[in-house]
Order: C-alpha cells, then structure tokens, then sequence
C-alpha cells in the first residue's frame, strides 16, 4: 500500500518542473535577432539542473542550505579543475581533448592517464579547503567535465564550455530547490491557545546533558512561528537554565514535577505549590524516625534555597558539592527551617527508598504528598545503588500551578511526554500526547505516535497548531506514518 506522498516529494518535483521550464524559457530566447542557435543547450542542461535541484530538497532550510552548498562547492572543485586539465592539455599537445565516440584508443591513453593522476587533485583540494563532504560530488563533476562530456557541445564549442554549461546547471538546480524549501503556504487560521509542554524526561540523563540539536531547531522554528511552547521537567532553574542557551521558548517553564512554574526571562517563580507547614511537620518526623536527613528545597525571593542538617552519605556529600556554588540556587547548612517546603530530596540506597515509599503509601502522608524516585547521576559509576527521591504535596497532581497559569491567559494544555515522571501531566493535558512506547498512560492518552522519531512529535505540534477544527479526540490515535 502506498504511504501518504510526503511535502519533501511534492517539493522535489516541483523543482525539477521548473528546472525543466527553464531550459524551455531559454529556449524561446533563440527566436531574438542576434541570439546564437542553440543558445540555451550551449550554456544550460535541465538534466544536470534536475539532479542538483532533487539533491538539494530537503524538509527543512538549514539541511537544504547545507546539501546546497556542497553541490555548489563540489561543483567549481570538480568542474573548475576538470576545465583546466582540458585547457592544459589542448595548449600542450596542441590537440582537441578525445571524446569517447571515434578515437584511437591510443589516443587516449595520455589523457585518461592524466584524468587519474589529476582526481587526486580534487581531493587534496576537498581535503584542503575543510569540504571533506563535497569530495564525492567534486569527483563525479570532474568525471563528467573529462570522460564523459556532451559530445555535441564538446565538438561544437569545446571542452571547457561543457565545464562552464555543467557548473551553471548546477548553481541554478540549487538556487531553484532553495527557491523551493523557502516558500511556505500561509496559514490563515493558527491555534495560539495551544500551550504545549514537552517533558523533557527520559530524554537526558545527566545534569550537564543537553538537549539535541535537532530538538533545539525545531522548538526555535515552532516558537519563531508564534506557536506557544514550554518544557515540563522535574528539574530546577539550577540544572535546566543551561537547557536553553541554544533554545527560545515563549512560556515560562513548569518546573520541580509541576510545582513552580519559572519564567526564564525575569528569572522569578510565577507559581509555587508548596506543602503545607502542618504537613512538613509530619514529613520530619517521619524521616527523623527512619534516620533520614533530607535536603529541603525552599523559594525566598525568587531563589531555590537547599537547607540540610547534616551530610550522611557519599550521595548526599556529591549532591552538595554539586549545589554549593551552582547558578541559581543558594545552599545552607543547617536548616533554614523556614516553614512551607517546596520538595524535600533525599540521596538513599534503593532498599531504604523502597521502605520509605511502602511507608508513605500505607500511612496518614499518602494523601498528603507526591513521591517520585528517579536514578542517581551525579555520580552512578561510584555510587549505583543509589536512588533519589523527592517528596512534594498531593496537589501537585492536580498541576494547579500551571491551569492557573494558563487560565489567566486563556490557554489549553498539550501535554507531550515520554517518561512516566511526567504522566500526571498528560493526565492533567486537554490533549494528551505519548510520543514512545509509553504502555503506562495508553489508557488515557488521545494521541500514541508509535516509534521513536521527535520528527514525529513535531509534524504533531505543526498540525495541531493549524488545524483549523481541533476539539476533544472521542477515539484514541496511534500516529504510524
């Protein structure tokens, strides 16, 4: 069965279309006094142009500009050389350079010898000039300039204006794919009351880990387009502010599972959940019969404040080394005590968390907080037994935070998400969106894009962004193509 024909192929073949127009434009040139016969088959070739512009069509403008500027660059190496050689070789020989129709086979011996020997000239040239991805396309170019020429147009006006009429069709197969990639239909009707917030979970693993750079083009594309998008992650400004030195978003970020909302520009909280003082005094009396001392994370005056009594272990010793002169954030020892908590985190071996959790679940607390354990990796080769755990209030299931948010501002919510750290976002999403395998929130999803391609989570965005009808999926949808 035939998949849907893709906007790349449309592209491409409205490409070669004009590339081939072209050629019937310059045609209709030599019906002007003075224009020399055949005129348009002298200095331009649709075949060449075609193949140029189908290798430059790509879906988006930076690869398209990338793949142009190798077969340009490839194509002065190649075709610039190839002339030479045949130039070099006419002057010295004072003979026309062979075609492969009607010669001795002696006869072309001495040039072809001297088409091998130069090809290792384009490449030192490629290598050279730092085009190392130009080097096949250059070779090909300067084969095409050398053994295999137009013999109607090498006979007719000579080798090099082959190499001339080759580069040319070259340079307008892409101008004309660019001229292509860049035009865009107008969308007249664009859901600005979309928010969509990506969980950013299960995509790094590490602090210092950064987004791909593929993500950071199409979210700075999207964001560009004036479509409304944030992250959601359960990081704070510490350990996600470098996040975005090569990213642009236009909402502030829903931080700490959904706890506080950060905006990035004015460096506040807009939104906090804090737990209750009732309930922080429960929390520490808990932990304090199970000999755990947390980190308590506070906000005061715009500032994540990360309070410890004592440090216990090597994972509690790494996490503060980590947090001691980290941006953003300020560490104190002891406790500032400062009444409602935002989180608590602990740094644990994995058996005591499971004990923690049993614990917290089957007592009075279970109504009271939100629990989520997540892998250690500050420092997992020395340390792999090692779990973090952070303890937040109930509500921040219910991610008041951001309907708040986004009710001052007339907004619905696209929650989009891989990690089951972020499913009480996609339970709290008007449009719920599973972009992996993602078995744990099938049942209330509305939208399962199968497969493991953010190209896919993207073509979603776009199209909820400007479909001009989109209301509450009755049905649920796995996106395959």
């Amino acid at each position: 069965m035939f998949k849907r024909v893709g906007l790349r192929t449309i592209k491409t073949a409205i490409s070669i279309f004009i590339c081939l127009m072209i050629y019937l434009i310059l045609k209709t040139v030599e019906y002007i006094d003075g224009v020399e016969e055949n005129f348009a088959f002298k200095w331009y070739n649709p075949f060449f142009a075609a193949i140029a512009t189908a290798y430059s069509v790509y879906p988006n403008k930076k690869k398209s500009l990338e793949q142009a500027k190798i077969r340009c660059v490839a194509s002065f190496i190649g075709g610039i050389i190839g002339i030479l050689l045949v130039l070099i070789y006419e002057f010295v020989f004072s003979n026309n350079w062979p075609s492969l129709i009607g010669y001795d086979p002696i006869k072309l011996f001495v040039p072809y010898t001297l088409v091998a020997i130069v090809s290792i000239c384009v490449v030192v040239m490629g290598v050279a000039l730092n085009q190392r991805p130009t080097i096949f396309v250059s070779i090909l170019t300067f084969l095409s300039v050398t053994v295999n020429p137009n013999a109607t147009i090498s006979t007719t006006w000579g080798e090099w204006v082959f190499g001339i009429n080759r580069i040319l069709s070259t340079i307008i197969g892409v101008l004309v794919a660019l001229l292509v990639n860049s035009f865009r239909l107008p969308h007249l009707h664009k859901n600005k009351d979309l928010l969509f917030c990506i969980g950013i979970e299960g995509l790094l693993e590490k602090d210092t880990d950064k987004i791909k750079g593929f993500i950071n083009y199409k979210l700075n594309n999207l964001v560009s387009l004036g479509v409304n998008c944030t992250l959601f992650t359960t990081r704070t400004p510490t350990t996600f502010m470098h996040l975005l030195d090569d990213v642009s978003i236009n909402n502030p970020v829903i931080c700490c599972s959904g706890a506080a909302l950060y905006d990035t520009n004015s460096l506040k909280y807009l939104y906090k959940e804090e737990i209750s003082s009732d309930t922080v005094l429960e929390i520490d009396e808990y932990l304090k019969s199970v000999n755990v001392t947390p980190f308590k994370n506070y906000i005061i005056d715009d500032v994540l404040h990360i309070c410890s009594n004592s440090i216990d272990n090597i994972g509690e010793r790494l996490y503060m080394q980590s947090k001691k002169n980290a941006s953003y954030c300020s560490f104190h020892m002891p406790d500032l005590n400062c009444g409602n908590v935002l989180y608590y985190l602990i740094v644990e071996r994995i058996e005591k968390v499971s004990k923690m959790i049993n614990d917290l679940t089957t007592s009075k607390l279970k109504d009271k907080v939100f629990v989520q354990v997540y892998d250690y990796f500050d420092n997992s080769e020395i340390v792999p037994e090692l779990k973090y755990m952070k303890i937040y209030s109930k509500e921040i299931e219910k991610l008041n935070v951001l309907k708040q948010y986004c009710k001052d501002r007339n907004l619905r919510i696209v929650g989009m998400s891989t990690s089951s750290l972020s499913n009480h976002l996609l339970k709290n999403s008007d449009y719920a969106v599973t972009f992996f395998d993602n078995s744990s929130v099938k049942s209330f999803v509305d939208i399962a894009i199968k497969g493991q391609s953010y190209d896919k989570m993207f073509k979603q965005i776009s199209k909820m962004y400007y479909q001009k009808k989109y209301s509450k999926l009755e049905s649920k949808v796995d996106i395959n193509e």
